[in-house]
C-alpha cells in the first residue's frame, strides 16, 4: 500500500542555537539520538525485503501520482512513501535534508520543470524525466454563470478569487505571466486569499460559498469539478511536470525505475491522462530495459567503466559490440542484427556513411572526442621516418589495420594514396591487422615491423619506449561521435547514456588515454 504523508508549509521553530540551559549537553545528545533513530526509521527498507522509495511530490499532482504509485507497487513489489507540499517547499526540504546530513528523498516530483532544473543546478537531483504538461487557468465555481474575458474583466467586476503562494508551481508561473502582462500588482492586491498549495485553492472555490474563482492548473480545476476559463494573459502558462531522481538516493536503480514507470505511455502516462493531464512521450515500459551499443574499438578502454556505471545506476542491461567501424556499419547494412540503439564511432565519417546509405536511421549526434593518427616507430626513429611519403622507402616494414574493417585502416590508406606513392607503400605493408591493439603488440614484440600507423590514443602506455611521428593532414584526425537510432524503443534512456558518455567523468577517462575532448558544452 502506498504510504502517504501530508506536509504543510515549513514554519520556524522556537529553538535558538547557542541558547544556554541546564542539562543542555544531555538534551543535545538525546535530541541527536532521537533524530538519528528517526532518520534510520524513515530511510530503512521494509523488513520483508522490499525496498521503499521516499517521494517528495507537488500537491497538485497528488491524485495521479498516488494512483500510479499504487500500480507500481503491485507490478514491482516495491513500496512508495509519498509526501506532499508545494514544489518550492519540497525543494527547500531537499536542501535542508542535505545540509543536515540526513537526505531522505529518493525522488522529487515538482509541478514545473524549472524547479527540477534549479534542484539539479544546486546539486540536489541528477536525472529528470518529463512526464506530463498542464497550464495555468482560472478555475470558476460551477453553476456560477461567470464568464470572464480577461484579467481586466476579472478586476473590474470585483470577482472574489484566490491565488497560490509563489512557492507553489502554479503561483510562481501565474505571477510570471501576470508580471509580463502588467496585471500582477492589481491581481495581488485584489486577491481574497493566498494558499500554500493548488489543491487548497481549488478546494476553497468548491466548498467556500464566497469564493468564486482561483488561479490553478487546468488538471486540478477539472479534478475538483471547476469550470476552466483560459485567460489570454495566461496563454504562455504551460508547465512540464517532471520526475527527478535525487543525487543522494541510496536506491538509484529503483528510483529511476519508478521515474521510467511514470513516464511510460502505457503506465504512468495512462494514469495522468485519466486525471486530465496531457502526457508527454516517454519510453516503452520495461522493468529492465535493454540497449545495444555498437562501439568503435578505439573507444573501448575509455567507455567500458562509464557504461558499466550507467548500467548499474539505471538498472538496465547494455550489450556492447566492440569492433572496427567498417565491420559495424557493414553488419547494420545487412540487417541481420538490426540497428543498434546507439552507435559510438571511431570516426564521424562512419556515422555519415550509415546515414547516407541507410536513409538517415540515426538521430542528432554528439561529438565525444578525437585522436590523431601517428606513425609509431622505434625509439630514436633509426629509419628516419618523417612523413607518409617515407613509408615508400625500400625494405621498410609497415603495419596498418584492415581498411575494410577499420576506420583507422581506411583513413591510413587514404592518406597514403594522397602521397602519390601508394603502390610503393603498399609493397611495404607487412601486416594489415584487425585492430590497432594487434599492431601495438607486434611493435612491442619487435623485429616484425619498423613502423605502424595507429591512433595516438592507442599508445599512451608506450611513452618513453617508442617515438610517435605526427601526421600533418587535417584528415589524420579522427573524431568520435555518438548517435541514437530513431527507432529505439528507449529514446530517453539512450539520450541519458549519450549525456553520460559526454559528461565530465567520462571526459577525464578519455583524456587520460590521450584523446582530446570534443563534447560541446560538457
Amino acid at each position: 500500500m502506498v504510504c502517504r504523508r501530508e506536509q504543510g508549509t515549513m514554519g520556524d521553530s522556537g529553538y535558538k542555537y547557542r541558547q544556554g540551559s541546564r542539562g543542555g549537553t544531555g538534551l543535545l545528545v538525546l535530541t541527536l539520538a532521537v533524530v538519528a533513530a528517526l532518520v534510520f526509521f524513515l530511510n530503512r527498507d521494509t523488513g520483508d525485503g522490499k525496498q521503499t522509495l521516499v517521494v517528495y511530490c507537488a500537491a497538485g499532482v497528488k491524485k495521479a501520482v498516488e494512483e500510479a504509485a499504487g500500480k507500481f507497487e503491485e507490478e514491482t513489489g516495491a513500496k512508495v512513501s509519498l509526501e506532499y507540499s508545494s514544489s518550492g517547499v519540497l525543494a527547500n526540504k531537499l536542501k535542508l535534508d542535505k545540509e543536515g546530513g540526513s537526505p531522505r528523498a529518493d525522488v522529487y516530483i515538482p509541478a514545473d520543470y524549472v524547479y527540477a532544473e534549479r534542484a539539479r543546478a544546486d546539486g540536489l537531483t541528477a536525472e529528470s524525466l518529463k512526464v506530463a504538461t498542464w497550464k495555468v487557468v482560472l478555475g470558476v465555481k460551477p453553476g456560477s454563470g461567470l464568464d470572464v474575458a480577461n484579467c481586466d474583466d476579472l478586476l473590474r467586476r470585483k470577482i472574489s478569487f484566490v491565488i497560490c503562494d509563489p512557492l507553489a508551481g502554479v503561483g510562481k508561473k501565474m505571477k510570471k505571466m501576470l508580471e509580463r502582462s502588467g496585471h500582477w500588482p492589481a491581481v495581488d492586491e485584489a486577491k481574497a486569499a493566498s494558499f500554500p498549495t493548488v489543491t487548497e485553492a481549488a478546494l476553497a472555490v468548491k466548498e467556500n460559498a464566497g469564493t468564486q474563482a482561483a488561479f490553478v492548473w487546468d488538471s486540478v480545476a477539472r479534478q475538483f469539478g471547476l469550470r476552466v476559463v483560459e485567460l489570454p494573459e495566461l496563454g504562455a502558462g504551460k508547465a512540464d511536470i517532471s520526475v527527478a531522481v535525487t543525487a543522494t538516493t541510496r536506491r538509484p536503480a529503483l528510483a529511476l525505475k519508478f521515474a521510467r514507470y511514470l513516464a511510460a505511455p502505457t503506465r504512468g502516462g495512462a494514469v495522468f491522462a485519466g486525471h486530465h493531464y496531457e502526457p508527454l512521450p516517454g519510453d516503452e515500459w520495461a522493468g529492465t530495459p535493454r540497449l545495444r551499443v555498437d562501439c568503435g574499438g578505439v573507444n573501448r578502454e575509455a567507455v567500458e567503466k562509464t557504461i558499466r556505471e550507467f548500467q548499474q545506476r539505471e538498472g538496465c542491461e547494455i550489450d556492447v559490440v566492440y569492433a572496427g567501424c567498417g565491420t559495424l556499419v557493414g553488419k547494420m547494412q545487412t540487417g541481420d542484427q538490426g540497428l543498434p540503439d546507439l552507435f559510438l564511432t571511431c570516426d564521424a565519417s562512419y556515422l555519415d556513411m550509415a546515414q547516407e546509405e541507410m536513409g538517415n536511421p540515426f538521430g542528432p549526434d554528439l561529438n565525444v572526442s578525437s585522436t590523431r593518427i601517428v606513425m609509431l616507430v622505434t625509439k630514436g626513429n633509426p629509419r628516419g621516418i618523417r612523413s607518409l611519403a617515407d613509408l615508400a622507402k625500400r625494405g621498410l616494414r609497415v603495419g596498418t589495420t584492415d581498411p575494410k574493417a577499420s576506420t583507422l585502416g581506411a583513413l591510413s590508406h587514404e592518406l597514403c594514396r594522397e602521397t602519390g606513392q601508394f603502390d610503393a607503400i603498399q609493397q611495404n605493408i607487412e601486416m594489415m591487422a584487425d585492430t590497432a591493439h594487434t599492431l601495438v603488440q607486434t611493435m612491442e614484440a619487435g623485429r616484425k615491423l619498423d613502423v605502424a600507423l595507429v591512433y595516438e590514443a592507442n599508445i599512451q602506455h608506450l611513452r618513453g619506449r617508442f617515438d610517435a611521428v605526427q601526421l600533418q593532414p587535417k584528415r589524420a584526425l579522427a573524431v568520435q561521435n555518438i548517435a541514437a537510432s530513431k527507432t529505439t524503443p528507449y529514446p530517453h534512456l539512450a539520450k541519458r547514456l549519450m549525456e553520460h558518455i559526454t559528461s565530465q567523468i567520462s571526459r577525464r577517462r578519455f583524456e587520460q588515454l590521450g584523446f582530446s575532448w570534443e563534447a560541446n558544452g560538457q
